[in-house]
C-alpha cells in the first residue's frame, strides 16, 4: 500500500494546478496530470481551498532559509522536531541531522539540509570556541 502523502503533495501540486488552469486546462486533466482527486483539483480551480503547507514543508523550508540550527533552537517553532525529522526522511527531504555527544544537551542535536555540511560545521566551530572560552573563564575565576 502506498504512504499517505496527504498536505505536503498537495501544497507542492497547487500552483502547478492553478498554472495548468491558465492554460485552460480542464478540472479533469488537471487532476489527471498531477495525479490529484478530481475533487482536490476542483476545490482548487474553484477557489473554494487552497492546501495548507503542512509542517514538514514548514520545517524543510525553515533550514533552507536559516540555515543549520540545534535542537534547543528547534524547539520554539516545532515541538516535535524529532517527528518532523523522520517524517521529512520518509518523504525524501533533505533535512539531515547530526548528533553529538550528550554532555552539549540541547545543543547536541543539530539539523540541517542537505549542501548545507560548511555551515555546519562553522556554527559547531563557534559552539566549541563560546565552550572553550566559558570553560577558561570559569578556571580564572575558580583559582583567583
Amino acid at each position: 500500500m502506498p504512504m499517505r502523502r496527504g498536505r505536503q503533495l498537495y501544497s507542492k501540486k497547487y500552483d502547478e494546478a492553478m498554472e495548468l488552469h491558465k492554460e485552460g486546462k480542464s478540472i479533469n486533466e488537471i487532476a489527471t496530470s498531477l495525479g490529484v482527486s478530481y475533487s482536490a483539483a476542483y476545490h482548487w480551480i474553484k477557489g473554494l481551498r487552497k492546501p495548507e503547507p503542512g509542517n514538514v514543508n514548514e520545517f524543510e523550508s525553515y533550514f533552507r532559509e536559516n540555515g543549520p540550527m540545534p535542537a534547543i533552537e528547534i524547539e520554539k517553532k516545532f515541538q516535535k522536531h524529532n517527528e518532523l525529522f523522520l517524517m521529512s526522511n520518509k518523504r525524501g527531504m533533505k533535512v539531515r541531522r547530526k548528533v553529538l555527544q550528550r554532555r552539549f544537551a540541547g545543543y547536541a542535536t543539530w539539523y540541517y539540509m542537505e549542501g548545507q555540511e560548511a555551515l555546519l560545521d562553522k556554527r559547531l566551530e563557534e559552539l566549541f570556541s563560546k565552550i572553550k572560552d566559558v570553560r577558561e573563564k570559569l578556571k580564572d575565576e575558580m583559582f583567583k
